[in-house]
């Protein structure tokens, strides 16, 4: 299991074992799968995430580091063959990782459901790209 890995692992147990829950279960990207979308989760990943998940989402962020467990790989995460990738992101972002006894904090609170759905797009379209 490679760095950022194991940070991963206990949420997408989870999903697997037990789905994702309500009311995310269904949830799916509204917004336009855009430049202007895109540009905008990098705002917010930069402002939000990059410290802990690093430039390519490794988990490799200089405050993310000396977490243990680390900040979960979004480039591997990416590439698991999971048919609710929008909610399980979502579910991800909005409630964090203190259910799965990670240092995630959870930001249903602090982003609008807007700079969720873009971060989640910047995930997609870069993040896997920037980190192969």
């Amino acid at each position: 299991m490679g760095p950022g890995m194991r940070g991963s692992m206990p949420r997408h147990h989870a999903a697997m074992m037990s789905g994702i829950p309500a009311p995310y279960d269904a949830m799916s990207n509204p917004l336009p799968r855009t430049r202007e979308t895109v540009e905008r989760g990098a705002r917010v990943y930069t402002e939000n995430c990059a410290t802990c998940h690093g430039a390519t989402g490794f988990g490799d962020g200089p405050a993310g580091r000396d977490l243990s467990p680390r900040p979960g790989n979004l480039a591997w995460l990416s590439e698991m063959p999971m048919g609710h990738w929008d909610s399980f992101m979502y579910w991800t972002v909005a409630e964090g990782g203190t259910p799965f006894g990670t240092a995630m904090p959870a930001f249903k609170d602090g982003l609008s459901k807007d700079d969720i759905w873009a971060v989640i797009a910047y995930v997609q379209a870069r993040l896997p790209q920037s980190a192969k």
